[in-house]
């Protein structure tokens, strides 16, 4: 079964960024001193966030809405006591609220700028609070859930993803009142309970996944910019996949380090599966 594996970031102060993610997200850090990389991460089968130091001379990262990646989701199952600990750790978050039939959810920006979407496993209207772990940061386990990129041409995006990749689509979730409409997809055996993937039926049971989805906003006729390739940003998102020389092939992508933008400009890695 492939995965993703790696979000990988271009960072200044590569160590103290690391360092926040330990002390304010909870996740647990590793430093890799001959690459310069710092490793973050939840214990389980969630995404691992890299962090490559980079010069501090080049340009500073600034969440563009352009931009064809928007943000990381944690997903946990109290969203008001993860921003209270969270704001008690020096950081401001806003305040949440139940986004249509969609999550409750807030938002906050990691030190060097990169968004964070906290999202809770349930609607608030069906919250039931947990006990609290006072020995996690965040007061409960967490998952990085989502990483969420954007598309202008949702078509070619799941030819890659679904079709070559060998992705499951999930859910597709219309928010056309905003604009756009959001799909999820993961490397999973799961189905979701509902067949119809457009059923709100399916949203707090994927909220509650172990692993990490790809979430892709589409955005018809809004422009969407490629990652930027030098200063602080996203590097790429490293993926494992099964049946990979075939599917490189099928690609023509540069075999020599498996790298390649999808259609939107999201620099994606492919390796192959562990078996």
């Amino acid at each position: 079964m492939g995965k993703i594996s790696e979000h990988v970031f271009r960072v200044v102060n590569s160590a103290s960024l690391a360092g926040w993610y330990k002390t304010v997200m909870g996740m647990q850090v590793t430093e890799d001193a001959s690459a310069k990389t710092w490793t973050a991460f939840y214990p389980g089968e969630g995404v691992k966030l890299v962090f490559q130091e980079v010069a501090s001379k080049g340009t500073t990262y600034k969440s563009n809405r352009d931009s064809c990646y928007w943000k990381i989701g944690v997903t946990v199952s109290d969203v008001d006591l993860a921003r209270e600990n969270i704001m008690a750790a020096g950081t401001q978050v806003s305040v949440p609220n139940q986004f249509l039939d969609v999550g409750y959810l807030c938002h906050l920006a990691d030190p060097n700028g990169f968004t964070i979407e906290l999202l809770q496993h349930t609607f608030k209207q069906n919250f039931v609070k947990p006990i609290p772990d006072p020995s996690l940061a965040l007061g409960q386990r967490a998952v990085i859930g989502q990483i969420t990129t954007r598309s202008q041409d949702i078509e070619a995006s799941l030819g890659l993803y679904r079709d070559t990749l060998g992705m499951k689509l999930l859910s597709i979730q219309d928010i056309s009142d905003y604009g756009f409409c959001l799909y999820f997809l993961a490397f999973t055996a799961e189905n979701p309970p509902d067949q119809d993937l457009t059923s709100t039926k399916n949203r707090e049971w994927l909220w509650q996944r172990p692993y990490t989805t790809l979430e892709i906003q589409c955005r018809p006729g809004q422009s969407c910019v490629p990652m930027d390739k030098e200063g602080e940003g996203v590097d790429h998102i490293t993926m494992e996949v099964e049946d990979y020389a075939n599917i490189m092939t099928k690609l023509k992508a540069d075999q020599s380090n498996s790298s390649f933008p999808d259609p939107d400009g999201v620099q994606l890695k492919l390796k192959s599966a562990s078996r």
